[in-house]
């Protein structure tokens, strides 16, 4: 299995063609103080799995602190399909995070496992506005 897509964004869907729509890819948040509360936001991640991966997979995201802490554990399974041929599935998954709360100023990732396995690390800086 390959990662071939993971961001940050404001907002993301697949339309029914199943096109990957992605809106608004971010890194960093901005806030006056400390703790930040964001909004909404979706991770979204493109897998790649081979003819011989298909299956049900666990997965679970998990949003970190740089000294290790858990924020945010989420898990379940993923169903790949059995492609014909030889031929590769494409996965898309968007998990939609509402009201996410930041404890302080600082960098945290977004870890996205699959069978245990770290398939994915998407940063995430939360900065201080500047006055003025």
């Amino acid at each position: 299995m390959k990662t071939k897509i993971a961001v940050l964004a404001d907002y993301a869907s697949v339309s029914e063609g199943g096109k990957l729509n992605i809106l608004g890819i971010f890194s960093n948040i901005m806030a006056r103080t400390a703790p930040i509360t964001h909004a909404q936001m979706h991770l979204v991640v493109q897998f790649e799995f081979d003819f011989s991966e298909a299956g049900q997979k666990d997965f679970r995201v998990r949003l970190m602190d740089l000294d290790g802490k858990e924020i945010v554990n989420l898990a379940g399974q993923l169903q790949i399909p059995q492609p014909s041929g030889f031929e590769t599935a494409n996965i898309n998954q968007i998990f939609v995070f509402n009201n996410t709360t930041f404890p302080q100023f600082g960098e945290y990732v977004f870890e996205v496992l699959v069978d245990d396995a770290i398939k994915a690390e998407i940063p995430v800086r939360v900065m201080q506005m500047k006055e003025g």
